[in-house]
């Protein structure tokens, strides 16, 4: 028994000493969301390469006629893909908005190992930003983050001011807080902040990147950009608590705030129903035309 405690000891230390590090940058296979029907005929694919010569893939919506009236930059959730967002650029395009739909780093088609929530992929947003640039010198754009996604929109807002506004879905205020909480949840309760604080920080040197600077409540300090920010009431995944301080700590007089009661993290449109997408386009049109 006592070897036994001991072998048992040994291969929790080693999990959180070596795995748990790769457990935080790499993304996982994810919810296996459905993939909603899209004409991929309407889709021009691009591939871009990112400020450290990283391939990023994804595709070009155009609206259905004439020039648009914006330009919607869709990010996805960790492990996630530019697919789950297909529909909506397909409902975007019908309503007179381009949509840019693409693999993150480390997910998908494009290229690279690890995710880094935000304080690298920040500047793959601008590096989409250029590119849209190029091609519609005059357009509005528009970035639409969800969960992990969320997040990168709002570092992105905050340092690029070719982003107009911003829609910020289900998501987390720190990566530091937010790493616990997955921890202490995963664990029933008996987290450690000691021991996930030095799993992010091993991450962070895995990855090439620092930890302590993925705060989008800090960055959101800085957003003068509308932004509309909207999580479930019972995001189990992520406290509706971090997308009400979001929204308090934005000094946008153009921010609004959508709490969708008994969603969680996985069903915010299920449970929203057609108000919420409809409150969501409104959204969109209003900013096309301030």
């Amino acid at each position: 028994m006592l070897y036994l405690t001991l072998f048992l000891l040994i291969c929790g230390w080693a999990t959180l000493e070596f795995a748990s590090p790769y457990a935080i940058i790499i993304p996982p296979p994810g919810h296996q969301y459905p993939i909603p029907y899209f004409q991929e005929n309407t889709f021009e694919p691009f591939d871009l390469q990112t400020f450290d010569n990283l391939r990023i893939k994804g595709y070009y919506r155009a609206p259905e006629q004439g020039k648009p009236k914006a330009i919607i930059i869709f990010v996805h959730g960790i492990g996630g893909k530019k697919e789950h967002f297909m529909g909506s650029a397909e409902m975007l395009a019908q309503e007179g908005f381009a949509a840019l739909v693409f693999d993150g780093r480390a997910h998908g088609k494009s290229e690279g190992k690890y995710c880094t929530y935000g304080f690298k992929e920040k500047r793959d947003i601008q590096t989409l930003v250029k590119w849209i640039r190029q091609r519609e010198p005059t357009a509005k754009i528009g970035i639409w983050g969800n969960s992990l996604g969320g997040a990168i929109a709002l570092q992105a807002l905050a340092i690029e001011p070719g982003l107009s506004f911003g829609i910020v879905q289900s998501t987390f205020a720190d990566l530091e807080q937010i790493v616990f909480d997955y921890q202490n949840r995963m664990f029933r309760g008996f987290g450690s902040r000691q021991l996930s604080n030095k799993a992010l920080r091993k991450a962070g040197v895995i990855a090439g990147f620092d930890p302590q600077q993925v705060k989008p409540l800090a960055a959101a300090a800085h957003i003068q950009q509308a932004v509309l920010v909207a999580h479930g009431d019972q995001d189990a995944n992520i406290s509706v608590e971090y997308g009400k301080s979001i929204y308090q700590a934005l000094p946008s007089s153009q921010k609004e705030l959508v709490i969708v009661p008994g969603a969680d993290h996985f069903n915010l449109f299920d449970k929203g129903g057609a108000s919420l997408n409809q409150r969501f386009i409104d959204f969109l049109q209003k900013q096309c035309r301030r």
